[in-house]
C-alpha cells in the first residue's frame, strides 16, 4: 500500500498541475492571437486578446476563454472545404 499524502503534499500537487495546465492554456491562446495578428496587423496584442475573449470576462476566466477558443478554432476547421 502506498504512502498516504498529507494535505500539504496534495495541495502542492494540485498547484503544480494547475500551473502546468494554466501555462498550456495561455500558450494555446497566444498561438491563436498570433494567428489573428496576421489578419489584424497593427492591433496591440492586449487589445486583440480583449476583443477575442471579451465574453470570458474582465478577469480572463480561463475556462470561458478556452471555450471561446474551441468554438472559433473547431468551427473554423469544420467549415473548411
Amino acid at each position: 500500500m502506498g504512502k498516504i499524502k498529507t494535505i500539504g503534499e496534495k495541495i502542492d500537487e494540485l498547484i503544480a498541475g494547475y500551473e502546468r495546465l494554466n501555462r498550456e492554456a495561455h500558450d494555446m491562446m497566444d498561438l491563436y492571437i498570433d494567428e489573428r495578428r496576421l489578419t489584424c496587423p497593427g492591433i496591440p496584442i492586449g487589445s486583440l486578446k480583449q476583443l477575442e475573449f471579451n465574453r470570458a470576462g474582465a478577469s480572463m476566466d480561463m475556462v470561458g476563454a478556452l471555450r471561446i477558443l474551441k468554438e472559433r478554432k473547431c468551427k473554423a476547421a469544420h467549415d473548411r472545404p
